[in-house]
């Protein structure tokens, strides 16, 4: 509580030299007023006045050039990884060296983990004259339809029958499949070997449905879908082909 009193009769705290409640003279210079941190003041803070910057002296040399003719400031650097994710192509490799260099510090370069290096590799080039030739073994003819009197060549191995234009022998009937059957001529055994391939429809011989398979003998007829076929081998127990190529 304050006990002490000034000239007018306010009661002030015993640090103060001068009352704060009492007007001020307009002869007296202004005194900044010191109080002491109190309960007020911690609870209630006076807000701090920010100092006002000082005058800016005029140059005595020529006159300061406009701000449009001033020199335009520097763009501020970007980081590096945003620059690497704007050009992740071409600096992708040189950023994972810097920061492998930077890991690194005065270490050896050989510890600095570069880009791998693209490397040619020669392959080894297939002699054509080693590889197996397929030679015709046999032919099916067409006997109705479009195809009557076209011939299909069947080559040594298998061959595909279907409406896909890959196939060995094309069929453009809409009741065969994609992948109709497989007529497969095996040279050891001089035996053609015609197989349904899960057809829709199915593979018929003489008129005879194979379950799933069967061999070809000289004029058998197949049916795939709507088109039928005349087999005719060319190569049998007394003429076929041998590893060299010319007819035995």
């Amino acid at each position: 509580m304050a006990d002490k009193r000034c000239e007018n009769g306010h009661f002030i705290d015993e640090a103060w030299d001068i009352c704060p409640y009492c007007p001020q003279d307009e002869s007296e210079p202004e005194i900044p007023v010191v109080r002491p941190r109190s309960l007020e003041q911690a609870v209630n803070p006076q807000p701090v006045v920010a100092p006002q910057p000082m005058p800016r002296a005029v140059p005595s040399g020529p006159v300061a050039a406009a701000p449009a003719e001033r020199e335009a400031p520097m763009p501020r650097a970007l980081p590096t990884a945003a620059v690497a994710a704007q050009r992740p192509d071409r600096d992708a490799g040189a950023l994972n060296a810097r920061h492998s260099l930077a890991a690194a510090g005065s270490g050896s370069l050989s510890a600095v983990a570069l880009s791998p290096v693209e490397r040619t590799i020669a392959a080894q080039r297939l002699d054509a004259s080693k590889q197996l030739k397929r030679y015709v073994v046999g032919w099916l003819v067409g006997l109705n339809g479009p195809l009557r009197g076209e011939s299909f060549p069947v080559r040594m191995g298998r061959n595909v029958i279907g409406r896909d234009r890959r196939s060995d022998i094309v069929i453009n009937d809409d009741q065969a499949s994609s992948h109709h059957a497989d007529l497969v001529f095996r040279p050891e055994e001089r035996r053609f070997i015609l197989m349904d391939h899960n057809s829709t429809n199915g593979t018929y011989v003489n008129e005879t449905e194979i379950e799933p398979r069967r061999d070809l003998i000289e004029k058998d007829v197949v049916r795939i879908g709507s088109h039928r076929f005349l087999f005719s081998p060319l190569c049998h127990d007394g003429f076929h082909w041998d590893d060299e190529g010319p007819l035995k």
